[in-house]
């Protein structure tokens, strides 16, 4: 018998039937799948991104900067800001130069603390109240100073006339910045930072109230 005429046996008739009812279920998908072949071809690349550190509210330079005050955020490549710092870590207890928004990239040149390893790398950056704000003045970036303070008690600091001698707290000291001091309703005084040594900073930090800080100028 020839081979046209042999009769289908039920599992070729199951297999026939199988395939009309999802022949057009089977060509809907293939021509999606054409579709979205196509698409992708002429779609251009994702862009590359890259994750840069932001600050994570308002901060202002005077106290170091927490894990709290940052956060990251993914950038296009190409938005990349020339010394954008990128780990949260390598800025972690570094001071500001000035105040920075919530959301604002940060950058190398944002940090204080890089330009107080300028002078030395046992330098801190330290900010320091001092009672006189017309002092901004004269005052630049690179002036050297002596911060001098009125001791805590003033009964044991009287010096001839009844008036508490100043004592040098920090001396012959270079200042790193000159922050934007905000609005007048803030702390009475002026705010800079000045490259000191650990030490020097743990004493300036015992003059919190600013009237007991002055500076003189030296260069």
């Amino acid at each position: 018998m020839p081979e046209s005429i042999v009769p289908r046996t039920p599992r070729g008739f199951r297999l026939a039937r199988w395939l009309a009812r999802w022949r057009r279920l089977l060509s809907g998908a293939c021509v999606a799948l054409a579709v979205t072949g196509a698409v992708l071809a002429v779609r251009p690349p994702d862009e590359p991104t890259v994750e840069v550190v932001v600050a994570a509210t308002d901060l202002t330079a005077s106290t170091p900067l927490t894990g709290d005050d940052l956060s990251t955020r993914e950038l296009p490549s190409a938005h990349r800001p020339d010394g954008a710092v990128d780990e949260v870590a390598a800025i972690t207890g570094a001071h500001l130069t000035g105040p920075v928004r919530r959301g604002e990239v940060l950058t190398s040149a944002r940090i204080a603390e890089d330009a107080a390893a300028e002078y030395g790398d046992d330098l801190v950056a330290a900010p320091v109240r001092i009672a006189d704000s017309g002092v901004l003045d004269i005052l630049t970036p690179g002036s050297r100073v002596d911060v001098l303070g009125r001791a805590a008690s003033e009964e044991l600091a009287m010096g001839f006339g009844g008036a508490a001698e100043a004592q040098v707290v920090v001396a012959d000291r270079p200042v790193l910045a000159l922050p934007n001091q905000g609005d007048t309703f803030g702390p009475a005084g002026a705010l800079i930072l000045v490259a000191v040594s650990a030490d020097e900073a743990q004493r300036l930090a015992g003059y919190p109230d600013p009237g007991q800080l002055s500076i003189t100028i030296r260069s």
